[in-house]
């Protein structure tokens, strides 16, 4: 019966923005109820015992602690085998999650219960004392409904105050649709890489249980160890999985054996992917759109890629900043329509005012209002479109605007150059200073860098100093942390720097 599940969902893609995940995650355990639905080390529980244990939770909740819908409940379990059912468990009462890590600093998980007002925080204790408690429950009644908040995801928070992202049962449904143009099947294995706390991990877990695949979760012992990680997914038969950039570049230099069909790449710029038996897929996402925005069929190596095009939950526009429509080839900033867009930031009501807005294109549902990513792209003449960064990481230097990401793409087209990363300081007399950060497999010449710049790009956007690193900072979610790098100690004397760095 394998696969037949994604044939149907493929002939009933509307139902998706009309159902939840739950009616979605019942419909597969009933054609799959003994097969694998969540894995971890040599644990496994099928589709119909995590059906059941959810159950058990929801009962719990709703008789005990009169959780319902408006509800947001925390959960601290982790990366383990409580966290599916706990998940799916809230959600059949009508309520909401809201995911805390003990890897943040206390501050920042007090701060997001204050934010969503949760009573209730589940542990590993509590939710084996619920369903303790109620072992002989017969089946729930779901609750969850489309318009229903779902959970709400705080922001890495890596360029300020985190931002909780408010996601609708309808939002993570559309999201899930996408599953053909990705692709996914049924009868795939898929390893969940990302922590719990990020948007890529909520798509893997709703997409896998939406259509029957098992959802197995890579130890997080083993998450910054490529040996281990390669060897795991050999050892455990894995066919999809979604990897960091950085990541993803060394698994491909040791992959001899892989099980994998589709390795899915993205959260940050994706370069230099050598073809491979199976295919890759460049993903560019957002945690506002409930993951994947677009994608692109990695086929060779390069030093940069195309973000693709839209997948078919969205509808796109990218616009000058006259607020007129861009053409082939001008660079805009993306706007986006769909039921996939969330709901807004939770308590940010002006915020919400800036980023989501009334569609002036089409007003029919559910493409009625937008969201303005702030990521400013251009459309290929072959319909792709390519990433040039962000709107609101742009550095002014001597008057000038200048976009650290297309300085970037520059040096990383010198030989040997693997990574690279351009940031700014200001020094004592408020003057802005361009740093260029580097890693490469060998001493390079700063001079013979400059050089090469000088040819590609105005001088102005040329670093005053370049700086050659063995590692980069980066955020919890693995993503290049630009406020991580320190400001070298000669910063206010420009003599010195032009000697050490220049």
């Amino acid at each position: 019966m394998l696969g037949l599940l994604s044939d149907y969902l493929s002939d009933h893609k509307g139902e998706f923005v009309s159902r939840t995940v739950i009616g979605l995650f019942q419909q597969a355990s009933r054609w799959y109820p003994d097969k694998d639905a969540v894995c971890l080390d040599s644990t496994h529980i099928t589709y119909s015992t995590l059906d059941r244990s959810s159950d058990q939770l929801a009962h719990y909740l709703t008789e005990y602690e009169h959780v319902g819908p408006g509800d947001i409940v925390a959960v601290v379990t982790g990366r383990n085998m409580d966290t599916p059912a706990i998940v799916l468990g809230i959600w059949k009462t009508g309520a909401a999650y809201m995911i805390l890590d003990r890897c943040c600093p206390e501050s920042h998980n007090k701060n997001c219960i204050r934010s969503v007002n949760a009573r209730i925080c589940i542990d590993h204790d509590y939710f084996i004392n619920a369903i303790s408690s109620c072992s002989q429950c017969s089946a729930f009644e779901d609750r969850s409904r489309s318009h229903q908040l779902a959970l709400v995801l705080f922001t890495s928070g890596s360029t300020g105050k985190p931002k909780g992202v408010r996601i609708l049962h309808s939002n993570l449904a559309a999201s899930v649709s996408n599953f053909d143009c990705l692709p996914l099947r049924s009868d795939d294995t898929f390893a969940s890489f990302a922590k719990l706390l990020f948007i890529a991990a909520v798509y893997d877990f709703c997409s896998c249980l939406s259509l029957g695949c098992t959802f197995r979760m890579v130890p997080s012992s083993i998450c910054k160890n490529i040996q281990e990680l390669a060897a795991f997914y050999i050892q455990n038969k894995i066919t999809v999985t979604f990897l960091p950039p950085h990541m993803a570049t060394k698994y491909i230099e040791i992959d001899q054996g892989s099980t994998l069909r589709l390795l899915l790449v993205g959260s940050e710029v994706t370069r230099n992917l050598k073809k491979r038996p199976y295919e890759i897929v460049n993903i560019y996402a957002s945690s506002e759109a409930i993951a994947a925005i677009s994608h692109y069929n990695i086929q060779d190596a390069r030093s940069s890629y195309p973000i693709g095009k839209l997948v078919p939950a969205l509808k796109g526009y990218v616009m000058t900043e006259d607020g007129t429509p861009a053409s082939i080839g001008q660079n805009g900033e993306l706007w986006i329509s769909g039921a996939q867009i969330c709901d807004g930031y939770l308590n940010l009501p002006e915020v919400n005012m800036d980023r989501f807005a009334p569609n002036p294109f089409e007003t029919a549902p559910p493409f009625q209002r937008v969201f303005k990513t702030c990521d400013i792209v251009r459309i290929l003449p072959d319909g792709n479109m390519e990433y040039i960064g962000r709107k609101d990481n742009m550095f002014k230097i001597r008057g000038f605007r200048v976009e650290p990401s297309g300085v970037e793409r520059y040096m990383l087209e010198f030989p040997h150059i693997s990574e690279a990363c351009v940031t700014c300081f200001t020094d004592n007399g408020g003057t802005n200073i361009l740093f260029g950060y580097f890693i490469a497999d060998e001493r390079i010449d700063h001079r013979a860098l400059r050089a090469f710049l000088q040819e590609r790009i105005p001088y102005y956007t040329i670093p005053t100093g370049f700086i050659q690193t063995d590692t980069f900072p980066r955020t919890l979610s693995g993503k290049v942390d630009r406020h991580g790098f320190l400001p070298p100690p000669e910063l206010d004397d420009h003599k010195k720097l032009a000697v050490l760095y220049y």
